[in-house]
């Protein structure tokens, strides 16, 4: 049929699919799913954070290493008849509250004994001090390096501090140092992922390790 001047030519319909209600039940079915599913797995990272972080705390009370942290607090939780989880959140939260308490111990003792002590701090005050710098650095890895060997690490006999980004291929990349040259940290701003040292032993093990001496062991590496 032709079209007079002027007339507007005939319209088409684009088809238009819409989903069933079935379609868009399974639809929110999965995706309550997948939220559960990333929920729970945050949740188990959690708890195993807390885990880790209360052996260290048994680690530092019992001078022993991680393998028998791990074992007395196992232990410790079988005979309290309680997860290990909630043991764990138990130990933090002394440790927590002994750390403040022993805070204010340090510092009285300090003022009292020596009015311009204070201007030295004890070793939980640098502690301290080196938790808020490295909260105020924020993403900057190279000022909480120094954070961290400045006000605490370095008391405790340490020369130096290098922090590492693994990458997918297990390669290893210097994101911050603390305590070594320039042109020593240059080198080390990439590591292959088949050069051995220190930090791709702790990679390796998901655990704190600790080597005697660096000269013995020929681990050719930045710390």
């Amino acid at each position: 049929m032709r079209g007079t001047p002027g007339s507007e030519p005939p319209r088409t319909s684009a088809p238009v699919t819409t989903a069933s209600s079935g379609e868009v039940g399974l639809l929110a079915a999965t995706v309550e799913r997948l939220r559960k599913e990333a929920l729970e797995a945050q949740e188990a990272a959690d708890g195993r954070a807390l885990i880790e972080l209360a052996k260290g705390i048994l680690v530092g009370r019992l001078g022993c290493g991680p393998g028998e942290a791990s074992r007395q607090l196992a232990k410790l939780a079988e005979q309290a008849d309680q997860p290990i989880l909630g043991l764990a959140v138990d130990i933090i939260n002394q440790a927590a509250h002994d750390h403040v308490s022993e805070l204010a111990r340090e510092f009285l003792r300090a003022t009292d004994a020596d009015p311009t002590a204070a201007d030295t701090p004890a070793p939980l005050v640098r502690l301290r001090a080196a938790e808020s710098r490295m909260l105020a650095a924020g993403s900057d890895t190279q000022a909480v390096a120094g954070a961290l060997l400045d006000n605490a690490l370095h008391a405790l006999g340490a020369a130096g501090v290098a922090i590492w980004a693994a990458g997918p291929d297990a390669s290893l990349s210097l994101h911050g140092q603390a305590g070594f040259t320039p042109q020593e940290a240059d080198r080390w701003r990439y590591v292959p992922p088949e050069v051995a040292t220190c930090a791709r032993l702790a990679l390796t093990r998901r655990e704190l390790t600790i080597v005697d001496s660096l000269a013995e062991s020929g681990i050719p590496t930045i710390g």
